[in-house]
């Protein structure tokens, strides 16, 4: 994920233009809608509040007493409170196990069963990151927040006596307990997606093959839950495909219709900045790209922002930022205006040649080093990014050829120095340093959006990146500008751009020469971010306690 070295000398730097002073867009993470079903059956559960069945007529004396009890148990307590939100046992008949995930599901709706008490509908609160007990009606306030229990199908409400274990918190009782990941669409979806093709499209269209039946499916562009709603229905109704499923086909073929992707929408929208960010492991979902039409499938990623590369990658252009180790110093990119490609990455992912970065800053600091670990040695074999071939340490015999680590050199409008066999002089620089790329308005391609949205691209022979949360930025002949590169001080919470620390040091080439030869002087760069914040230079400042991902930068004005 890092580009080849710096130079300790370089030549005048060049004025390159800068477009950077968009604020990029977010993606948002709510909670899936849900509708409110077609039926409306008591969702209560009546209890006997007198279970002893003691009579109490008119000649029964009431005697003055004291009542004795013992302080109230919460856990049961909060269990009590759930009466409201039980559903009728009718409501039961036709849902569906639980699956392993604890959920169960009617036409895309989940539900949970609480351990001695019953079955609820439930919703996720992403505020207590966890599912919670709701009124299927809308006419209750939500309910109690249910917590999954370990080795079982069932939930229980959470006990507030109860304290976390070590085991809850990775070991250390001071750090919260690690937030789960987004519910993931249906395990069943693949299930419900086979017994359509190879059972009820089979008996209702028996002339077909199956590649025929594959296509006809997927021109009812169904999402995921809808899938599984179809497969309910015909288990009900084997006879003919229910009406909403021939209304929803005519919906998403109308290029006008602004509710078309609405079902869609909901089930996928969510997902994709937690799976940006790592956040979201397992999705349940593969060949998600192939369950739609191509047509239907572009239209509605559009809809979420991505752009299609000639190489068939999927691409962004409102990333805020994008993080990069990297062993060049600040000054190199100053004086030559740029940070150019270096590391050889296969053509096929970027329209143009790529720099590899990641989403993640606590990635970049295992890339950096946090600071404190020596770069790679091949990477310290050239002297400057604009060196197309390695060097050699002093005392090393001279090499008859050696290969060109910038295979696209020939289209870089900068001109490259082609020497074979000089001395390197970096050889024994001890840190990496940490940079910001200002990414807006870039075509930045990311790899955990690709494999789920463009999974077909893959199997085409498309590259994508190699590395979880890897991304891959798109750079013009010219490399990404200077003023595009903020350098983070060694701490990882402040950030300065690359180009007022070059204007604001007035010894960059002796920092520069002791970074070179060795030197742990890392805090030589942190002053001069001190200096730029002194001189009023826009500094931007990332919390310590925050895990900083691409879609949190905020660039200030």
């Amino acid at each position: 994920m890092r580009p080849k070295p710096p130079s300790p000398t370089t030549p005048p730097r060049v004025n390159t233009p800068s477009d950077s002073n968009t604020q990029a867009p977010r993606l948002r993470t709510p909670v899936p809608e849900l509708h409110p079903p077609h039926s409306s059956p008591n969702p209560t559960v009546s209890r006997n509040i007198n279970p002893a069945n003691t009579p109490s007529g008119p000649t029964t004396p009431e005697l003055p007493r004291v009542d004795i009890s013992d302080l109230p148990d919460l856990s049961r307590a909060t269990a009590s409170g759930m009466n409201s939100y039980l559903l009728n046992p009718a409501m039961l008949r036709n849902m569906q196990p639980a699956n392993e995930e604890g959920l169960r599901y009617i036409v895309g709706r989940k539900f949970v069963d609480v351990k001695d008490s019953g079955t609820v509908y439930v919703e996720f609160d992403t505020d207590l990151n966890t599912y919670r007990a709701m009124d299927l009606y809308k006419k209750l306030a939500p309910g109690p927040a249910l917590y999954r229990n370990a080795g079982e199908s069932t939930w229980s409400p959470s006990n507030p006596l109860k304290r976390a274990h070590a085991a809850d918190t990775d070991g250390d009782p001071g750090v919260p307990r690690k937030q789960s990941s987004p519910e993931p669409l249906p395990a069943q979806w693949r299930a419900a997606t086979a017994e359509l093709l190879n059972g009820h499209f089979m008996r209702l269209h028996p002339q077909m093959t199956h590649g025929e039946r594959v296509m006809l499916l997927r021109s009812y562009n169904l999402s995921p839950l809808q899938h599984v709603r179809l497969r309910d229905d015909l288990n009900a109704n084997p006879l003919k495909l229910p009406a909403w499923a021939e209304s929803h086909k005519l919906r998403s073929l109308d290029s006008n219709d602004p509710t078309r992707f609405d079902e869609l929408h909901r089930e996928i929208e969510p997902l994709l900045l937690p799976l940006r960010t790592g956040k979201l492991v397992h999705h349940g979902l593969h060949d998600f790209d192939v369950s739609v039409s191509r047509e239907f499938l572009d239209a509605f990623l559009g809809k979420l922002g991505y752009l299609r590369n000639s190489n068939d990658s999927l691409y962004r252009t409102d990333i805020p930022a994008m993080f990069r180790g990297d062993e060049r110093t600040p000054f190199e990119f100053y004086n030559d205006g740029r940070m150019l490609p270096r590391l050889k990455h296969p053509r096929g992912a970027t329209t143009e040649k790529p720099i590899s970065a990641t989403v993640s800053l606590k990635l970049v600091k295992g890339y950096a080093g946090r600071g404190t670990e020596s770069p790679d040695p091949e990477y310290l074999r050239y002297n400057s990014q604009r060196n197309k071939y390695p060097g050699k340490k002093p005392g090393e015999p001279d090499v008859e050829s050696g290969e060109s680590d910038n295979e696209w050199s020939d289209v870089s409008d900068m001109e490259l120095d082609d020497e074979r066999n000089y001395e390197t002089i970096r050889h024994n620089q001890q840190f990496v340093f940490a940079y910001i790329l200002d990414t807006r308005r870039m075509e930045v391609v990311l790899r955990e959006e690709n494999h789920f949205l463009n999974d077909a691209a893959t199997r085409k022979g498309t590259w994508f990146p190699d590395d979880e949360l890897e991304a891959l930025i798109s750079t013009s002949k010219r490399g990404i500008e200077s003023q595009r590169l903020w350098l983070l001080d060694s701490t990882f919470t402040r950030a300065a751009k690359v180009d007022d620390i070059g204007e604001q040091a007035r010894h960059g080439n002796s920092i520069e020469e002791r970074t070179h030869s060795g030197a742990l002087n890392r805090h030589e760069y942190d002053d001069l971010i001190d200096e730029v914040a002194r001189a009023g230079k826009p500094i931007l400042i990332l919390d310590k306690d925050q895990d900083w991902f691409a879609n949190d930068i905020v660039w200030p004005e």
